[in-house]
């Protein structure tokens, strides 16, 4: 049973609630005011929601693996309850989120430039602030069914969005939508059914149903009937981590769909990362360790796989793409070691390519409002262009690399500590091969788009300009990289307690099995 600390016991007001609420709010405002007006209102709501972020922070407790600033509301007893809190491993999930939506607001005028018809954009305020509000909700949720209901609900402002300012028309952007539409769908059937029979098996034990994450971890279930809830859980949030061969999606919606603005939250935000260690490890523990040959097998499938891919494209948007799906493959591996070391560096890891990754699609985002391109062979000479993009991409792709100086290197010096000690050497070997593959593919994409001769000057300014927003883009995400790089100590132990009471959990149950 895991502890739960009220939010009157740490705060002065429900900070969960007010971090839904806040962009809920924003989001109205921003629809009704529909002008230009509406990225100032969403500065402001966006600066404040990240404060709240910073607020929490300050106020998490990381010594302790209690769920904290607990607010529990029945909705529909015994089957739905307003259920929220935060711990290790969710909180920088949460921060991350208020980051990401803030910097999105700051990139709103790059998105206004992509739109080619009259679209308000006070509209793509308002579906950003949707879309946090929601995110905000799945990180926080301790209710399975909850959490269920909100990655239904993602699909409505992800499907808007990518609907509204797809910058591919006709039938490439319909046939993006419907696969996105058709990959997650699928997903989300398989996570209900694994969530129904979770919330069945409790009612057979107890005489009640419940799928508040607490109550499940207090009567746990035999091995015999983890196996088949794992499995459907574990092919339902899969194409969320763009796991292959889940993953076809992704390529397709970064080429087709907006710019930054989708793929910010889908790959910037590790969703399925969150799901595995919060729901799926804690309550299936003697399924994961049968299935965890399998399920890494596919991981070091998605580092091969998916750097092969990187290299061989010519567009920079699915380049950056099949990236994340190599990413993925070194964050499932540190999360399958099962071991604290290996998933406190896939989780920092994680943290680490959202704002890495981020940081190359907001670049990317810029830089085409100037060149209206994204191929590769017709970019050239861009660092001369805008030097301060050129230094973002650079200090992102390094951080992906996990080069020292950046928080990616404890990361991955943490899965690879892990890994050797669950599984043989080669399986440490592909997580490096993955560090080296990304600097293969992405400093060839630097080297091709920032250094390289132009082959067709028309297609670039002598100097492209950016906005004062723009500067403050760039400069947050270097500032945070190069920071949190160089003083990952303090954000490994607050996701310390966590993950070892986490790693104990796991090993006491397996014993009882």
């Amino acid at each position: 049973m895991i502890a739960e600390i009220s939010w009157s016991e740490q705060v002065s007001f429900p900070i969960l609630s007010t971090m839904i609420v806040l962009p809920l709010v924003a989001m109205a405002v921003a629809w009704i005011i529909k002008s230009n007006r509406a990225v100032l209102w969403g500065t402001i709501a966006a600066t404040l929601e990240f404060g709240l972020a910073i607020y929490l922070l300050t106020h998490f407790i990381s010594d302790t693996a209690s769920l904290q600033f607990v607010e529990r509301v029945p909705l529909l007893p015994p089957f739905l309850s307003y259920h929220l809190g935060v711990d290790g491993i969710s909180i920088l999930f949460v921060a991350l989120t208020a980051l990401l939506t803030l910097l999105l607001i700051l990139y709103c005028k790059t998105v206004s430039t992509e739109i080619v018809d009259e679209r308000p954009i006070g509209i793509y305020v308002a579906s950003v602030f949707g879309f946090q509000a929601v995110m905000m909700g799945i990180f926080m949720s301790i209710n399975l069914l909850e959490f269920w209901l909100l990655l239904a609900l993602e699909l409505i402002p992800a499907a808007f969005i990518l609907h509204r300012w797809g910058t591919s028309r006709g039938r490439e952007k319909n046939w993006a939508l419907s696969r996105y539409l058709q990959d997650m769908g699928g997903g989300l059937a398989l996570v209900l059914a694994a969530i129904l029979i979770l919330g069945w098996r409790y009612a057979e034990m107890t005489g009640s149903w419940s799928f508040a994450l607490t109550d499940l971890l207090a009567s746990p279930i035999a091995k015999a009937a983890q196996v088949p809830i794992f499995v459907l859980f574990l092919f339902g949030i899969a194409p969320r981590l763009a796991l292959f061969p889940f993953h076809a999606w992704l390529p397709v919606v970064a080429q087709h769909g907006p710019l930054s603005t989708l793929c910010i939250f889908l790959v910037g935000l590790k969703v399925g990362v969150y799901a595995l260690l919060r729901f799926v490890l804690p309550l299936m523990p003697a399924a994961t360790e049968e299935w965890k040959g399998f399920v890494v097998a596919l991981a070091a499938i998605s580092i091969l796989y998916g750097a092969l891919m990187a290299l061989l494209q010519i567009n920079l948007r699915r380049l950056l793409a099949f990236a994340a799906v190599c990413h993925t493959g070194m964050l499932v591996i540190g999360i399958f070691c099962l071991n604290r070391v290996a998933m406190e560096g896939s989780l920092i890891l994680s943290i680490t390519f959202g704002v890495a990754a981020s940081g190359l699609f907001f670049v990317m985002g810029i830089f085409y409002r100037s060149t209206r391109t994204t191929f590769l062979p017709r970019l050239g000479g861009l660092f001369d262009a805008t030097p301060l993009l050129g230094f973002t991409f650079l200090i992102a792709a390094l951080s992906t690399m996990a080069m020292p100086g950046t928080p990616g290197f404890d990361a991955a010096h943490l899965i690879l500590e892990g890994a050797v000690k669950t599984y043989h050497w080669s399986i440490a070997v592909a997580v490096g091969l993955g560090s080296v593959a990304s600097a293969a593919f992405l400093l060839w994409a630097f080297q091709r788009a920032f250094l390289a001769q132009r082959r067709e000057r028309s297609l670039h300014p002598k100097k492209i300009k950016l906005d004062v927003p723009e500067v403050l883009l760039a400069g947050a995400i270097c500032g945070v990289l190069v920071g949190i790089g160089f003083n990952t100590e303090p954000w490994i132990q607050m996701v310390y307690t966590s993950l070892d009471t986490l790693s104990q959990r796991f090993e006491t149950s397996l014993a009882l099995h």
